[in-house]
C-alpha cells in the first residue's frame, strides 16, 4: 500500500491541512512546534481506531478536546482522509469524521 494524499480538518496543531503528492520517501523538515510529530500522531491514531473504535482511540488521546484544533468552534469535527494505493493499483479513499 502507497499511501498518496492525506487531508486533515481539525485535528490538533492542523485546521486545515493537505500533502500533496506523497513519494514512496517524504522528508518532513520544519521548527520545532510546525506540527510534525502531530503529522505522525495521525497515523498512531488511525491504527487505534482501527484496531479497536473511535470512541477508545479518543480516550486514550485525552478525550476529543485534547484532539481537536485550539482555534476550533463548539460545533467542530475532526476530518482524515486518506488516498492510497494496494500494491495491485488499485486507488481508495477513506474518510473518517468525528
Amino acid at each position: 500500500m502507497k499511501i498518496e494524499q492525506l487531508r486533515v480538518k481539525n485535528f490538533r496543531a492542523f485546521r486545515n491541512a493537505e500533502t500533496g503528492n506523497l513519494s514512496r520517501l517524504s522528508v518532513f523538515v520544519g521548527p520545532n512546534g510546525s506540527g510534525k510529530t502531530t503529522f505522525f500522531r495521525i497515523f498512531a491514531f488511525l491504527n487505534d481506531a482501527l484496531r479497536n473504535n473511535v470512541t477508545a482511540a479518543v480516550s486514550r488521546e485525552g478525550g476529543f478536546g485534547e484532539l481537536l484544533f485550539r482555534g476550533a468552534g463548539p460545533d467542530a469535527f475532526v476530518e482524515i482522509e486518506i488516498k492510497f494505493r494496494y500494491a495491485g493499483g488499485k486507488r481508495t479513499l477513506w474518510r473518517l469524521i468525528f
